[in-house]
């Protein structure tokens, strides 16, 4: 009996030491989680699947998801049911939040005309392979519209000009979705443009020749040009400071002065040579 008491008690007081800071742990893992502040999450909806511009919403289009408050994006929304027959004016990615940004005003209809934003306007023009720059121009690109109006009465005033900068493009041909980056061949570009932007869009069409300049998306500075004119293609250089004098030396050098001037000489039915040099004169048959 007293040589199992001699293991029993190490044991209980093992067992009691274990449990005692297990104990021990578990309060403090409580009071550190109680000591932090709990996260909080927001519902957002966001698109399930892809949602093309145009599209009208419906309810299978999407889905709501718990988003830590601190990354909920502003203009986003927590009812699905919001949303239902509104329309998509910028694409969607599936899994992104729905932005009041992204949809068209409310009571839009589905379609091309949903995309444009109020106070703007929407205008084809008419391109070939080289204005449309080879067919890298897909929509949402943005481009500089050139224009060049001939001078029939003076070619020389014939001008190419910047018009306008920094256009979107909506669509190309009737495609208004940009699915990949590989160049397509088009006959019409749709502009993105405000109605004054428009008026010089239409003039510059039926007065000259366009041409669309593609530039980076993020590029969205503006520098204006002043244009140029035919003259200023097909001008002579300037002759070069001194140029003049160098030559007018190399006439009066002792080497230019030496050599002979020869002068043809016709009297009558007789030709003569008359040399000059040196200041002397001698006759040539």
């Amino acid at each position: 009996m007293v040589f199992r008491m001699r293991f029993i008690m190490p044991i209980a007081v093992a067992a009691s030491a274990l449990a005692t800071f297990g104990l021990y742990q578990t309060i403090r893992h409580e009071k550190a989680e109680a000591a932090q502040p709990k996260m909080a999450f927001r519902k957002v909806v966001v698109a399930s699947l892809l949602l093309p511009a145009g599209k009208k919403l419906d309810a299978s289009d999407l889905k709501t998801g718990d988003w830590p408050e601190t990354i909920v994006p502003a203009g986003c929304f927590s009812d699905a049911s919001e949303l239902v027959e509104r329309v998509v004016r910028m694409e969607i990615q599936p899994g992104e939040a729905v932005l009041e940004a992204k949809l068209a005003p409310t009571g839009s209809e589905g379609g091309f005309s949903s995309i444009i934003p109020p106070g703007m306007r929407a205008l084809t023009v008419s391109v070939n392979t080289s204005s449309g720059v080879s067919g890298f121009i897909l929509p949402d690109a943005r481009v500089d519209v050139l224009v060049t109006v001939s001078a029939p009465a003076r070619k020389e005033e014939s001008t190419t000009k910047i018009i306008l900068e920094d256009i979107k493009v909506l669509a190309v041909d009737q495609t208004f979705e940009r699915k990949e980056d590989d160049p397509v061949i088009v006959q019409t570009v749709t502009l993105l443009v405000t109605p004054a932007d428009a008026e010089k869009l239409v003039l510059a069409s039926t007065e000259g020749k366009l041409q669309l300049s593609l530039r980076n998306n993020s590029d969205r500075s503006s520098r204006p040009t002043a244009g140029v004119q035919l003259r200023e293609l097909i001008s002579k250089s300037a002759t070069p400071a001194g140029a003049g004098l160098a030559s007018a030396r190399k006439r009066n050098s002792p080497q230019e002065a030496a050599r002979p001037q020869v002068v043809e000489v016709i009297r009558s039915s007789k030709r003569e040579e008359v040399t000059f040099e040196s200041g002397g004169r001698q006759n040539a048959q």
